[in-house]
């Protein structure tokens, strides 16, 4: 062997070793994590910035329900408008982007581009988004389940720091897949309601009818019909998305339960509507 080839060998060698050793002692990715009721608690590529300070042209805007507004979307977001739309999960703030922190799946989500319809409309300089949400689960396990005190939780952590301006609850799948009547829907309700201005959340809440899912199903169904009873202003109770009537079955992946590209961006038009035609300021 040559001394050229030789060392040729040698420097091969030397440079697979270095690469490996580099291969070897990076930093592993973290993975993304989640609690006890699945919710993500991380998420790796989230852009953290700091939390925005609140004045009257800043929406905080606490979202609870299921799974549509929990991440499965057919496309993931990202906000056009960088740190002015920002999403709070236990304290701190990201950068707002599917999947979002506080909700159980790991796709994409209508509260991202609703914010930024929120910002177009000249209305709001600045969006706060506060979501918990878990698919597949009936408001009962919000109000007397294992969900109580996580929305409870949730509802503390972003209020420590501001004021809510505006609540969506959008949920309603299984309690329509279960039969649960009218009556007991809005009992239940009454009490999650209840629940949050004890405390201290004055805020108007937006309820969506949200009930399409199941085979078989019935527009004119007892949740359904609870969903559009219960908006009262008195009560600083509004409208909602009436997403059952309002989305074709072309706007739903597989024209089932959840949102596809279109549906998504329906549904963000359809709350950003919604929560502009109630001036509500901090």
């Amino acid at each position: 062997m040559s001394r050229r080839v030789f060392w040729l060998v040698v420097s091969l060698f030397v440079a697979s070793a270095v690469l490996l050793a580099v291969f070897l002692l990076r930093p592993a990715a973290r993975l993304a994590s989640v609690d006890g009721q699945g919710r993500l608690v991380f998420y790796p590529g989230k852009l953290s910035t700091p939390c925005p300070q609140q004045d009257p042209r800043t929406a905080v805007i606490f979202v609870a329900g299921q799974s549509n507004v929990a991440n499965y979307g057919e496309r993931r977001q990202t906000t056009a408008f960088g740190d002015r739309v920002v999403a709070f999960f236990d304290g701190a703030c990201t950068i707002a982007a599917s999947p979002l922190l506080g909700a159980d799946s790991t796709e994409g989500e209508s509260l991202t581009p609703m914010a930024d319809e929120l910002i177009r409309s000249g209305r709001f300089d600045r969006v706060v988004l506060a979501p918990v949400a878990v698919g597949g689960t009936e408001i009962a396990r919000w109000v007397e389940g294992d969900l109580a005190p996580v929305l409870r939780q949730a509802l503390d952590a972003v209020q420590s720091r501001y004021k809510v301006t505006h609540a969506i609850w959008h949920q309603g799948e299984n309690d329509a897949l279960k039969g649960v009547s009218a009556a007991e829907y809005r009992r239940s309700f009454d009490e999650l309601l209840g629940r949050w201005r004890a405390q201290g959340m004055t805020a108007p809440v937006f309820i969506s009818v949200s009930t399409r899912c199941y085979p078989g199903w019935i527009a004119d169904n007892p949740v359904a019909q609870a969903q559009r009873a219960l908006p009262d202003p008195a009560r600083g109770l509004h409208p909602g998305p009436d997403t059952d009537a309002l989305l074709p079955t072309t706007e739903l992946r597989g024209g089932a339960c959840h949102h596809n590209a279109r549906g998504q961006a329906r549904v963000a038009k359809l709350l950003a509507a919604a929560l502009l035609a109630v001036n509500q300021a901090p």
